[in-house]
């Protein structure tokens, strides 16, 4: 899989211009408050860099990056509610590539995660999709596991309407907001959202609350000790606010997983664009690897490139990040 395939460079430039101004136009003059890390709860942090108006730290005692000081959850709303961006990525981004992201990630995403539910002598009746979006997990899941009982929980208007199209039940809100479903599913997953949320522990706690005693939590979502965001750094596209606000390291994931009240926590990286990521950063702009003699000599052979991208990917140093949790009970 190729970064161009799922995230084309015209398309994606054009997200984060809107990103850029979005910032600009929802937190210019909003009030900050310095937080304790957001995955282990550590007041000892230092500063790291600034874009686009946002300041980020590393806690000093599991590397956990994140943004901070940060923004009121009102503004965050507004910003996801309202944002010029968060709309483009709905309308006109996703759309572009949806059947692509079919092929190349949904696909082996339900196959990968079934065999590790196998590995753990679950079988899921029950699923609850947290952030649903298109339906396109749940689609592919029902494809190869149709007894499953499936469930999209979606707060967008536009996207809830999309799930029941393609006939899910489907609850329109946010998972901090959702009741009658405790205790309820046999597997609660969320894609690609912890790196949003302003509170990622009290997300995981919402993702727990519907999961049955003995049932699982997964997680996927972007970390801090991945190749790719280590060796960009600020020049990250991932790190991209307002969007993109945590980035747990794998202790951090260890530690939140565990504040959220859940056991036997699983972390995998089977990220699969760390390496064609930094080698299109360094293709646009060779400035970003002019102190990484190292990473050059990785990207610019392909083959070198592929067999360091299994290496990655088995040693946890993939920014893609699995988190598997079960709740006790």
């Amino acid at each position: 899989m190729k970064e161009s395939e799922i995230r084309p460079a015209d398309i994606f430039k054009r997200y984060l211009e809107l990103s850029a101004a979005d910032a600009e136009r929802h937190f210019k003059n909003d009030e900050r408050v310095s937080i304790p890390c957001v995955a282990c709860g550590s007041k000892d942090l230092s500063p790291e860099f600034r874009k686009l108006g946002f300041s980020y730290s590393t806690c000093n005692n599991c590397r956990t990056l994140f943004q901070t000081p940060r923004p009121s959850v009102d503004a965050f709303e507004g910003f996801y509610r309202d944002s010029i961006s968060s709309r483009y990525w709905a309308e006109t981004f996703f759309p572009a590539v949806a059947e692509a992201r079919r092929e190349k990630i949904f696909k082996p995403r339900v196959e990968r995660l079934a065999a590790l539910c196998a590995e753990r002598g679950l079988i899921p009746r029950s699923l609850v999709d947290v952030g649903a979006g298109y339906g396109i997990f749940l689609e592919e899941w029902r494809r190869i596991l149709p007894e499953t009982s499936l469930l999209a929980i979606e707060p967008s208007v536009n996207l809830a309407q999309t799930c029941r199209g393609h006939g899910f039940d489907v609850v329109q809100d946010i998972v901090e907001n959702v009741t009658g479903y405790e205790n309820s599913s046999d597997l609660v997953v969320c894609f690609e959202v912890l790196e949003h949320a302003y509170d990622p522990v009290a997300l995981i706690k919402s993702l727990a609350r519907l999961a049955k005693p003995g049932g699982y939590v997964f997680v996927s979502t972007l970390g801090v000790d991945g190749f790719d965001i280590q060796t960009l750094w600020d020049r990250s596209d991932s790190i991209s606010p307002p969007h993109h606000i945590n980035f747990l390291s794998i202790p951090g994931f260890e530690a939140a997983f565990a504040r959220a009240g859940l056991v036997d926590v699983g972390i995998t990286t089977p990220g699969k664009l760390d390496v064609d990521i930094v080698r299109n950063a360094f293709r646009r702009d060779a400035a970003v690897l002019k102190d990484s003699r190292f990473a050059k000599f990785i990207v610019e052979d392909d083959e070198r490139g592929a067999l360091f991208q299994t290496f990655l990917a088995s040693h946890q140093m993939s920014s893609h990040v699995w988190v598997l949790a079960r709740k006790p009970g």
